[in-house]
């Protein structure tokens, strides 16, 4: 297991193009994504929805290294700023909800609850592909 996640880690560090020093945002947002994948050793469940004993969404999953825009408080900005900043996402939050942002200008990392960026429209596609054919795929 530990050499899939370098593994995955690496490409997603490569395909950001994210220098290597994001490579624990990087190895949480892979954790989390095999989380929501279905296993064949599980009989192709997804081990999120055996852990919590509920259905797993799709809906919020968003590309490591995508653009993203998170909100901008009234408290820190004028009537005429931008009600957003332009972030990178990087990993999802550490609690239930959320995302972890890098705001490049301040280079510092942030939390939103949320936050606008391509969002993984074609996964919901490849999961009932793999459904569907869960049975002929040998691994």
């Amino acid at each position: 297991m530990n050499r899939t996640l370098v593994e995955r880690v690496r490409c997603m560090l490569s395909e950001a193009k994210l220098p290597k020093h994001f490579w624990g945002e990087a190895l949480l947002a892979t954790v989390h994504v095999i989380n929501l994948s279905p296993a064949v050793a599980l009989s192709t469940k997804v081990l999120d929805k055996i852990w919590f004993g509920k259905n797993v969404s799709y809906d919020y999953l968003s590309v490591f290294g995508c653009k993203a825009f998170a909100h901008v408080p009234k408290d820190e900005r004028s009537k005429l700023d931008t009600k957003t900043r332009q972030c990178i996402f990087i990993s999802y939050g550490q609690d239930e909800f959320g995302y972890r942002l890098y705001d490049s200008v301040k280079r510092s990392l942030l939390e939103a609850m949320m936050c606008s960026s391509w969002k993984i429209k074609p996964l919901k596609i490849l999961i009932r592909w793999i459904r569907l054919h869960s049975r002929k795929i040998i691994i």
